[in-house]
């Protein structure tokens, strides 16, 4: 019973020195609940520890926002900010459609969102304000100024 309870003991203190030295970049993907998201913030904070950054700049939940294995990797500043985000809203930087007549639209945050409805015709100009939504299945919708919805995925 002794040898249990040191055991346990020595378990414990072993899984808190092991948290002690996590590094600051790895511990605000910790609490992140979607899986593309949590892996670009764990590959951005390995990207970081490799050049030798290891205390550098976490990234945001709102950087993150409806990341994906294909959204380039850039850095940005940390919050204390753990909870998942429903939306992120800005203004509309810049649009421009595609030959086949989809929106790529830039956010005044940097973010590129291309429009995957082709039976939707969004009315978005510079200057818009815009609000990403997470809809149902890991996808994201923008409403424009008439009402008119349409699924968005990221690209930047």
């Amino acid at each position: 019973m002794k040898s249990m309870c040191l055991l346990a003991l020595l378990t414990l203190s072993a899984g808190d020195a092991a948290a002690a030295e996590l590094p600051e970049a790895l511990k605000p993907c910790l609490a992140m609940r979607r899986d593309s998201e949590r892996l670009a913030c764990f590959d951005r904070a390995a990207a970081a520890i490799e050049a030798g950054q290891a205390d550098a700049a976490v990234t945001s939940p709102e950087s993150l926002f409806g990341s994906n294995a294909e959204v380039a990797q850039s850095s940005g500043k940390s919050d204390s900010k753990r909870d998942e985000l429903k939306q992120i809203s800005g203004s509309a930087a810049y649009t421009r459609r595609t030959d086949e007549g989809m929106i790529v639209l830039t956010l005044d945050n940097g973010q590129v969102w291309r429009q995957q409805d082709a039976n939707v015709t969004l009315t978005i100009e510079p200057g818009d304000p815009v609000t990403v939504v997470r809809a149902s299945m890991g996808t994201f919708r923008i409403t424009d100024k008439r009402g008119r919805s349409a699924r968005f995925k990221r690209l930047r």
